[in-house]
C-alpha cells in the first residue's frame, strides 16, 4: 500500500532566497473538521487509489455499519449510526485523512502548494497582474474541490500574506465563493510568527516576553531550592527550551536582538550566583558567569544547532531532497592550505545572513579543518562541534 502525499514546510528560511520578489501566500485550515467527511465520498476516494479490494473492504467495514454512543458522567446516550467521520483519536484516523486529500494537489495548475496535517498554503511569485489572476484561478479550483467532496470551508480562517522587500508591492484582492479574503501582516505557523519582512522581530519579541514570564514563575517556585543541578535542569526544561524552539528559522543577525535574548539567560545566571553565594550582583560579566557554571551562550547554541541540522541532512538522518539539493559544495580548482568545505556567500545586503543555509556555510567553514562532516559518527561530530563552537 502506498500513498503519494508528501508533506513539506514552507522553505522561508532561505534555501533559495529570492526575497526581492513579491511572494503571496494564501494560508488556511482547508479541512477544519475531518469528522464531517461523507463516508460515501471517502469510499470513492479509496476506490480511485487502486488499492486491493480486500483493503478497500476492510476500510469499509471499519467505517460503516457501526453503532455509536456517548458516555459522560456515568450517563450513556442512545445508540446511533455514524454517517461521516472516523473514530476520534484512532490510529487509522491520520492515514484515512491522507487518503482523502491525496488528490488535492492535482487541482492546482498555476501555484505551488504545501501541506502539513490540515494546513494548506498556496503560494506564487507576483510579477504582474496575470500572476494574481492565476492564483485566483487556483483558489476557485480549491473551492470546487471542497464542494465536490462535501467539505465546508471556513473562509474566515483563510488569509493572505505577502513576503516582499518592495516599497509598493503588487497586492490583489482574492476571493473564495465571492467572499474577499483578509490580508494579514503576520501569521503563526507551528508556533513561529512569520511577518511580511521575514525578519522575525515579532516572533522574537513574543518569545522573549513569554520567557521572562516563565523565568519569573521559575524564581518564585524555587525560592527554597539550593541544588545547582536541580536549578539548571528546571531552567533548561522550562525557559531555555522555549528560547531555542525552531531557532534555525528565526535566528537573528542583528546584535540588539541577540542581546535581548541573551539577557534572559544572564538574568538566570545572576540568580544562580545568588543561590550559590547569597549575594545578588548586577555588575558581574556574563562571560564570567557562563564559565563559572559551564553554561554556553544561547547564540553559540544556535550555531551548533544549525550545523547539526545540515549535518543530518547531508548524511541522510533528515530526509529532505529539497534542502539537500540546495546545498552547494566547494570544489577548489587547485590545492589550498585553507579551503572551506562550502562556498562563501557574498552580498551587498546583510539580509542574506538571515538564511540558515548561508549561515551554515559561514559557521562550518570556520571549523571545517577540525571536523569531517562526511565520515564522523553523529556522536563524535556533535561532541567536537560543541567544543569548537560553544562560548
Amino acid at each position: 500500500m502506498t500513498a503519494s502525499r508528501q508533506t513539506y514546510r514552507l522553505p522561508v528560511d532561505g534555501f533559495c532566497p529570492k526575497f526581492d520578489r513579491n511572494i503571496q501566500i494564501m494560508c488556511k485550515d482547508h479541512i477544519p473538521n475531518f469528522s464531517s467527511v461523507s463516508l460515501i465520498v471517502f469510499e470513492l476516494s479509496c476506490s480511485q487509489t487502486q488499492f486491493h479490494v480486500n483493503l478497500t473492504d476492510w476500510l469499509h467495514s471499519y467505517l460503516c455499519n457501526r453503532s455509536l454512543y456517548v458516555y459522560f458522567n456515568n450517563a450513556v446516550s442512545r445508540e446511533f449510526s455514524g454517517t461521516s467521520g472516523v473514530p476520534q483519536g484512532s490510529n487509522l484516523g491520520p492515514l484515512l485523512f491522507i487518503l482523502f486529500i491525496n488528490d488535492l494537489t492535482s487541482v492546482f495548475k498555476y501555484s505551488e502548494c504545501l501541506l502539513f496535517a490540515d494546513d494548506l498554503k498556496l503560494f506564487s511569485s507576483m510579477n504582474s497582474n496575470l500572476d494574481a489572476v492565476l492564483l485566483q484561478s487556483d483558489l476557485d479550483c480549491l473551492f470546487k474541490w471542497c464542494t465536490v467532496n462535501k467539505l465546508h470551508l471556513n473562509i474566515e480562517k483563510c488569509s493572505i500574506l505577502s513576503y516582499t522587500r518592495k516599497s509598493q508591492p503588487l497586492n490583489h484582492d482574492y476571493k473564495i465563493n465571492d467572499l474577499v479574503l483578509s490580508r494579514s501582516a503576520s501569521v503563526t505557523d507551528l508556533g513561529i510568527i512569520f511577518d511580511t519582512k521575514l525578519d522575525f522581530s515579532q516572533h522574537i519579541n513574543s518569545m522573549v516576553s513569554k520567557a521572562y514570564r516563565r523565568l519569573g514563575i521559575f524564581k518564585r517556585k524555587t525560592k527554597e531550592f539550593s541544588s545547582e543541578i536541580a536549578l539548571k535542569v528546571l531552567y533548561y526544561a522550562h525557559v531555555r527550551s522555549s528560547l531555542e524552539y525552531c531557532s534555525i528559522i528565526w535566528d537573528p543577525i542583528y546584535r540588539n536582538k541577540i542581546e535581548i535574548i541573551e539577557r534572559i539567560q544572564n538574568n538566570f545566571l545572576r540568580y544562580l550566583l545568588y543561590k550559590k553565594n547569597g549575594i545578588y550582583l548586577q555588575d558581574v560579566s556574563s562571560s564570567y558567569l557562563r564559565d563559572m557554571f559551564n553554561i554556553p551562550s544561547l547564540c553559540s547554541r544556535r550555531d551548533v544547532s544549525c550545523v547539526l541540522f545540515f549535518y543530518k541532512v547531508i548524511n541522510g538522518s533528515i530526509d529532505c531532497i529539497d534542502i539537500l539539493s540546495a546545498i552547494n559544495f566547494a570544489v577548489p580548482a587547485r590545492s589550498l592550505r585553507n579551503q572551506g568545505s562550502f562556498p562563501n556567500a557574498y552580498s551587498r545586503f546583510k539580509y542574506i545572513d538571515r538564511f540558515s543555509l548561508y549561515k551554515f556555510y559561514k559557521t562550518f567553514n570556520k571549523i571545517s579543518g577540525e571536523l569531517d562532516i562526511y565520515h564522523m559518527s553523529p556522536t563524535v561530530f556533535k561532541s567536537n562541534c560543541f567544543q569548537l563552537l560553544y562560548t
